[in-house]
């Protein structure tokens, strides 16, 4: 039986320290597939462009710094794909064998699934962000049906080619989210595998410079960019339900806000009461005080993040972002 076409989009921004071993893992794997691999740089500052040029794959990048976002990556990949499925990674990862062969296997034996992903292998986190989300990584990867593939997986492009793009390029974060709330809702299902999908390196910027980077980049604000667009579609409730805890934190923020300006100290004392209580809720479920106030300051930032990107201007996801190619996979 002939192989199927296989594309694969890693999305990149300042990659320069894993892009070659990503590369190198994805090749290993597909060595046996007719494949197209394709970098999608958000105009890195590094050499990522560079190396990944010298290795021979197409390099395909943003030509406007404002187009940056999680969400613009893996958009700008699928312009360039082709084929029956397309493969999404970052930069940071790298693929796991036998991972491919167990994923086609599954969707040529299951048409009504769109992707399929697997199990995720990450590295010591040096930073709360990602050691949480190590501790977490069960919740966050769950095994069987799922409503979304955090993380990328492996789809039919003739299913994106459905549901009218890839990833919404507006969104700072809950990308794949998304994608997953257009594909159930046009009845496609999603699953995640009990096998090896990659290995994941950790940015290892100190958790107060982290949270600052993901504010500047707009990581934050992702929450209420999801909001925003799904307003108005069948799968908005969806939406809410994935962020409710910062709606939640956020409409407690105000809550605070508004009891220092009437200057009422009964009433601030009130008010503070279920932040200090929620402090050493999270504190005894890390156990550790610097743990629990990491996790608090980081939804409180992501909450004020939801009131930002519920009014930061969306693009249409279905225009493609100013682009050029840096480099042709047949050029040398």
């Amino acid at each position: 039986m002939q192989k199927p076409f296989i594309s694969v989009s890693i999305k990149t921004l300042n990659e320069a320290e894993c892009i070659e071993k990503t590369i190198d893992s994805i090749r290993s794997q597909l060595a046996d597939y007719p494949h197209k691999i394709i970098v999608a740089d958000s105009l890195s500052t590094d050499n990522t462009q560079q190396l990944a040029s010298n290795k021979g794959v197409m390099v395909v990048s943003l030509t406007e710094p404002e187009d940056r976002s999680c969400g613009v990556g893996h958009q700008l990949g699928y312009l360039y794909s082709e084929g029956e499925y397309i493969l999404l990674m970052d930069g940071d990862m790298e693929l796991e064998p036998g991972f491919i062969d167990h994923a086609v296997a599954f969707l040529q034996d299951n048409p009504t699934y769109a992707g399929v992903a697997g199990t995720v292998e990450m590295d010591e986190a040096s930073n709360y962000e990602f050691t949480s989300r190590k501790q977490r990584i069960n919740k966050i990867y769950p095994l069987g049906d799922n409503d979304h593939l955090g993380g990328g997986g492996l789809y039919r492009r003739s299913a994106i080619a459905d549901v009218g793009y890839l990833t919404n390029r507006s969104l700072h974060a809950y990308e794949e989210a998304e994608l997953g709330m257009r594909l159930l809702t046009a009845g496609y299902k999603l699953r995640r595998l009990d096998v090896p999908y990659f290995r994941h390196t950790s940015h290892s910027l100190p958790t107060l410079k982290m949270l600052w980077f993901r504010w500047k980049s707009g990581f934050h604000q992702a929450p209420g960019e999801l909001l925003r667009s799904a307003w108005g579609k069948p799968y908005f409730r969806h939406a809410l339900n994935m962020v409710k805890n910062e709606v939640i934190f956020a409409g407690y923020i105000l809550f605070v806000l508004i009891a220092f300006l009437t200057l009422d100290v009964s009433l601030i004392d009130i008010a503070l009461l279920p932040l200090l209580a929620f402090i050493l809720l999270k504190t005894i479920q890390n156990r550790s005080f610097k743990n629990g106030l990491n996790s608090v300051v980081n939804l409180a930032v992501l909450s004020a993040g939801l009131i930002k990107g519920l009014f930061h201007p969306l693009r249409d996801p279905r225009v493609p972002p100013s682009n050029k190619v840096v480099h042709d996979q047949g050029d040398q």
